[in-house]
């Protein structure tokens, strides 16, 4: 379709006597657009997702519950894979990017590139964030920025453990979470067995973001993403929040930078072990798809035959 319309254009162009021009690609570069979509995807992605966490805690329930702050995340996620899935794969999480270059499907040079990207973007966002709802969430906690309490603000850029949750159970709340998205996204885009339809790709894996939410996300918020946690996090230290962010849940600021890669590989590594390395052969897949054929089309003949005589 697309090169009949080029065809097309090429000779209403040429009757009219118009010269054809390529468009100018401004920037080359592989490293510099694969940086700038994976940015721009991420920033997305945090803006939409920090905002409705900022929504539900200032508006105190008014404008929305915890199901708000997991469709928020979910359909960020969907946005920023419409924006950035052809570019640089619309990653997001570094987890995500680690995973990737473990088995082979990123180079290791363009994980610095990525890791950076969703960096800025998150940090970005939460910068936007904060001034976006500046006024909400000063009037909401009188001024007063604090990361733990009753008019607590600081959760909404970074995760933080329930009171009950100890460090290791964090750390294997983070590794299951994580490994669970990976094993799902390993699936989606595994074309031999079941994947998202084409052009619905930013739908399933938003939708995997949902469900991993509202399943998996009361002990700790469902980071699962190293640098969605540590850029806001960064942030509110610098704006007002101080140390305290590194220090609260008994320094709990390292687990989701340290277990979501780990549970990332794992869940992928289980996918690929129990799943991916046994597919059958693409000839023994064509001969089956054809004997599948030849069963269907039996009995087509036969009901050809019968129309025919019943017809006749």
């Amino acid at each position: 379709m697309k090169d009949f319309v080029e065809s097309v254009e090429l000779g209403v162009s040429q009757r009219e006597g118009v010269n054809i021009t390529q468009p100018k690609v401004w920037i080359k570069n592989e490293l510099v657009r694969v940086g700038l979509a994976e940015s721009l995807c991420t920033y997305v992605m945090m803006v939409f997702g920090l905002g409705s966490v900022a929504q539900v805690v200032t508006g105190e329930g008014a404008f929305g519950q915890y199901l708000s702050i997991n469709l928020g995340f979910a359909l960020g996620v969907a946005m920023g894979v419409h924006i950035g899935g052809k570019i640089s794969g619309a990653h997001m999480n570094a987890a995500v990017s680690f995973t990737m270059c473990t088995f082979g499907r990123l180079a290791w040079k363009m994980f610095p590139v990525y890791v950076f990207s969703q960096l800025l973007g998150s940090f970005l966002a939460a910068g936007t964030i904060y001034a976006v709802y500046y006024e909400a969430i000063h009037d909401y906690c009188g001024g007063n920025l604090t990361v733990t309490g009753v008019k607590a603000t600081a959760g909404i850029f970074a995760t933080y453990p329930a009171p009950y949750l100890s460090l290791l159970g964090g750390f294997i709340d983070q590794v299951f979470g994580t490994a669970m998205l990976l094993l799902c996204l390993m699936a989606l885009s595994d074309q031999k067995n079941k994947p998202a339809a084409v052009g619905g790709e930013p739908v399933a894996v938003g939708l995997l973001v949902l469900l991993i939410g509202i399943s998996l996300g009361s002990n700790s918020g469902y980071a699962i993403n190293p640098t969605r946690d540590i850029a806001p996090r960064v942030f509110t230290a610098i704006a007002g929040w101080g140390a305290d962010v590194f220090r609260s849940g008994n320094g709990w600021w390292w687990v989701p930078l340290v277990a979501p890669p780990i549970g990332g590989v794992l869940g992928a590594g289980l996918y690929k072990a129990l799943v991916e390395m046994h597919h059958q052969p693409l000839s023994e897949q064509g001969r089956g798809v054809m004997q599948e054929s030849e069963e269907e089309s039996t009995p087509l003949e036969k009901q050809k035959t019968i129309c025919a005589d019943v017809c006749v």
